[in-house]
């Protein structure tokens, strides 16, 4: 079986990217030390960057997408790394992590750890800001390999979230808003409806 990061690194070569930058992050970066979670082409990374944070570390798994968005965005205040993110070291926190479509990549028990790392890497009083697939996004569908958990033909691993999921995932942390989203992003067809969780998550001193 293929790698998600081989899978990620030949969809880049191919020509995959996603052509509008992400709208709607959460304006909380301005001189803040922030941490993105699967960079892919840059999409959220431009918006992150408009913010003006004092520094941005950008991570991706495929080296693919690590070029893509070195080479659409400039600037010295982002590190680009090309690292597994459960195997990442760094004696640094943060004071935002987004994690923006990059949870859905991982089955139960490594979305967990993934939380876990998140967790020892944000500073008190810092944020998280999470989007992504919901339960009944018209995406969902492709053979199921756990609950809500779907392996799509060319072999990608992609979770759907419900809003009892996110509570359970980030209990450790003591201050979570969340919202979903149901719209229709083909006008034509008001049946296909995409579905997207989106929560703003604090790490607050007890």
């Amino acid at each position: 079986m293929k790698s998600q990061e081989f899978i990620w690194d030949h969809l880049y070569v191919k020509g995959l990217s996603w052509k509008k930058s992400t709208t709607g992050l959460k304006k909380v970066m301005r001189n803040k030390d922030v941490l993105e979670l699967g960079v892919g082409n840059g999409k959220t990374l431009k918006s992150i960057i408009s913010q003006k944070p004092k520094k941005v570390t950008a991570i991706d798994i495929s080296i693919e997408a690590i070029k893509i968005a070195r080479e659409a965005i400039k600037s010295n205040r982002i590190v680009f790394l090309n690292e597994d993110f459960l195997k990442f070291k760094t004696k640094s926190k943060f004071e935002v992590i987004v994690c923006y479509y990059f949870l859905n990549n991982f089955k139960k028990e490594q979305r967990k750890k993934v939380i876990e790392k998140i967790s020892s890497l944000l500073e008190v009083g810092g944020t998280i800001l999470f989007e992504d697939f919901s339960v009944g996004d018209y995406r969902q569908n492709g053979q199921v390999i756990e609950k809500n958990t779907i392996q799509k033909q060319n072999g990608l691993i992609c979770h759907f979230f419900e809003k009892n999921e996110i509570l359970d995932l980030f209990k450790e942390f003591n201050n979570i808003q969340i919202e979903e989203k149901i719209f229709s992003p083909i006008k034509v067809d008001d049946s296909i409806k995409r579905k997207i969780i989106k929560a703003t998550i604090k790490l607050r001193a007890r």
